[in-house]
């Protein structure tokens, strides 16, 4: 690992990392203020109940909106958590590495007293701190605005951190196998291709699963099956298992990462 290079990076990359983990915050802040109007609305409770067991759990709605871990759950953390981090993970890792061979500065790197598999480990590294900054505002923003806007704990926090960290890892995970792409492709746009391509396959698998009964194997081929919200926040999921699989997902995307970027035959 270079340092100064973690160092030159971080800084460059600070403010899209604060940007997203800002976003984020004002995301969860906004549906947590929403979320006293949502409870009383009793036509929406009963729309809910009203639909398909597959499509609440697509929603994440395991226990309707009127209770706030399931709101959060079904309105937040199933859908634009999943998105706005997806983003975040396939631009930056992409940015990281592939984007620096197409723009030239990979050359000047690789020209310096640092190998390849020095660069290739402070860029993943960097990635990594980046996600989990990311996961870390968003989890304790979330806490804040639920003393702040509601006025009492309304959440069990353990579980709650307990769903933010496996949510975490799932990027982390998503990250890895952007990392991947980007220093395995031929190029920038085939590496984003790649990451966006595999990312959209993986949610829509698991969305497939979860609405047919008939398709439900497909959804253990996803990697976002690894983050039931609904069942994390509520203490029901595997959260053990579900953290410690996707942390070794994540060790083995970013070891063969670094591996393909040091075989990698680059015209610099």
């Amino acid at each position: 690992m270079s340092l100064g290079l973690f160092r030159s990076e971080f800084v460059k990359g600070l403010r899209t990392v604060a940007s997203y983990g800002m976003g984020m915050v004002l995301y969860v802040w906004l549906f947590i203020w929403i979320y006293p109007a949502f409870a009383r609305a009793r036509a929406l409770s009963a729309l809910l109940r009203s639909l398909p067991p597959g499509l609440l759990k697509v929603l994440g709605y395991t226990i309707g909106p009127t209770h706030l871990s399931a709101f959060l759950g079904g309105e937040f953390y199933s859908l634009l958590y999943l998105v706005i981090f997806a983003v975040f993970a396939i631009f930056t890792a992409t940015r990281l590495v592939a984007h620096l061979i197409d723009n030239g500065s990979m050359a000047y790197l690789l020209a310096t007293p640092v190998s390849r598999r020095a660069v290739a480990t402070t860029q993943a590294l960097l990635l990594l701190t980046d996600v989990f900054i990311i996961g870390a505002l968003t989890a304790g923003g979330a806490l804040l605005g639920v003393h702040w806007l509601l006025g009492h704990s309304a959440l069990n926090e353990h579980t709650f951190l307990e769903m933010n960290l496996v949510g975490t890892l799932l990027f982390a995970v998503v990250a890895g196998y952007s990392f991947l792409a980007s220093c395995a492709a031929p190029d920038e746009r085939a590496a984003l291709g790649l990451s966006t391509a595999l990312t959209l396959l993986f949610y829509g698998l698991r969305v497939v699963g979860d609405v047919s009964s008939q398709a439900a194997f497909l959804a253990h081929a996803s990697v976002f099956s690894a983050f039931n919200s609904a069942k994390l926040i509520q203490g029901q999921g595997h959260f053990a298992r579900d953290a410690l699989g996707l942390a070794l997902a994540a060790v083995a995307l970013y070891a063969a990462g670094i591996a393909a970027f040091r075989r990698r035959q680059l015209s610099l």
